[in-house]
């Protein structure tokens, strides 16, 4: 089965990373402590943090703690992947980025019976109210890696939370000023470099093992889950490499490893400013090319906070 292809679309609202291992310096530690919540010093830069998050999680399964409301407290700025702040702004960009290029459709790249299975489970059996709110006649026209995302709440039980909305709000009390290391464009773009065929098959795959086994999917999120509530940054990094990306021609390096590295000039220069809380997909933080060891590279401090 495709298994990658769940973390494709967790990739779109959770952002995993699995990158090739490489040479390091001694002072890199082959395992990172287990811990959410890093502090970043030193290099004449602001104290900050960098904090990892699950995108949608079960109401049951949140948790905020008290080392990050004390972090939040400290900071004057709160960073995201995307400044989440222009709502408004950022679902227009989104429609307007999300078609495929040469108006084609997902009929142009799945069978006529793969194309009916999918316009049904979209229409009448996903859970998810804005899979059936939106036409048909106009998703089928996004690229088929965004339609995966439509799918989430089939893999989570119970009521859905978002950290980046928790995040949003706390931010917002605090008049913290709110920024993103990449922008709506950067994001829908990466689908770009990915072959529509793939994302087309892909989406396929998943929507037949869901309809196949309904738990199946969500088996696979509580291994992920599981190892996000134990904060084990570099054991999502492990299970994203074993179990996801597959056949995905292109999938890793551009979804996951050059967006990090695009990141990190970025981290560099906001936390020179003022201190700055940061808060990106969890296993963006672990793994030989996450955002922790990268910085360890450039000479900075990280500090797991327990």
């Amino acid at each position: 089965m495709y298994k990658q292809i769940q973390s494709v679309f967790l990739l779109f609202f959770l952002s995993l990373v699995a990158a090739s291992a490489q040479e390091k310096p001694n002072n890199i530690p082959d395992k990172l402590d287990n811990s959410l919540l890093w502090e970043l010093s030193g290099k004449g830069i602001k104290k900050s943090y960098i904090f990892g998050t699950i995108h949608m999680i079960s109401e049951k399964d949140f948790f905020m703690d008290d080392r990050t409301m004390k972090a939040i407290k400290k900071c004057k700025k709160m960073v995201m992947e995307i400044d989440i702040s222009q709502s408004l702004q950022m679902g227009i960009q989104l429609m307007a980025l999300s078609g495929m290029k040469g108006g084609k459709t997902l009929a142009d790249f799945v069978s006529a019976e793969d194309y009916q299975m999918v316009k049904t489970y979209f229409q009448k059996e996903a859970k998810s109210a804005e899979a059936k709110m939106l036409p048909f006649e106009m998703i089928e026209k996004w690229k088929p890696m965004l339609l995966q995302s439509f799918l989430y709440q089939d893999m989570i039980e119970g009521t859905m939370k978002s950290y980046e909305m928790e995040l949003l709000s706390i931010g917002s009390e605090r008049k913290m000023k709110f920024d993103g290391l990449e922008t709506v464009e950067d994001q829908v773009n990466v689908f770009e470099k990915i072959p529509y065929a793939d994302q087309a098959k892909a989406l396929v795959e998943l929507i037949k093992e869901i309809k196949k086994d309904a738990n199946s999917g969500k088996a696979e999120f509580k291994k992920l889950l599981d190892l996000y509530l134990a904060q084990d940054i570099d054991g999502m990094v492990v299970m994203s490499g074993e179990e996801f990306f597959g056949d995905l021609e292109n999938g890793e390096a551009e979804l996951l490893t050059n967006r990090n590295l695009k990141w990190i000039p970025k981290i560099k220069t906001m936390s020179k400013e003022k201190p700055t809380f940061y808060a990106v997909g969890a296993a963006h933080l672990g793994g030989p090319n996450g955002v922790i060891r990268l910085l360890m590279k450039e000479g900075y401090s990280l500090k797991p906070i327990k």
